[in-house]
């Protein structure tokens, strides 16, 4: 996905490096998000193999509290994120 759709020049635009999270989802958020907070430490191997600038994930999470210092990445609910896409259209 480029990280300026707006610039023409795809080598300007550079691209975004994204992870989704797709989860089945009980009726226990605790448990939930427990179970992705386990999952996301145990497959970050290091800051240096970790370079996504995006991580897309359904469901009410706390993955920005798990952000290190150096991490530069921000979480985006796929929900919310789809809504805003379906519905906002030009004109």
């Amino acid at each position: 996905m480029p990280k300026d759709p707006a610039n023409p020049n795809p080598a300007e635009a550079g691209r975004e490096k994204i992870l989704i999270v797709w989860r089945k989802l009980t009726d226990d958020i605790e448990q939930d998000n427990l179970m992705l907070d386990e999952w996301f430490q145990k497959n970050r191997i290091s800051t240096r193999d970790f370079e996504f600038d995006t991580i897309y994930v359904n469901g009410s999470n706390n993955l920005p509290n798990l952000k290190l210092d150096d991490e530069n990445w921000k979480v985006r609910l796929i929900e919310e994120e789809f809504m805003k896409r379906m519905w906002n259209g030009e004109g």
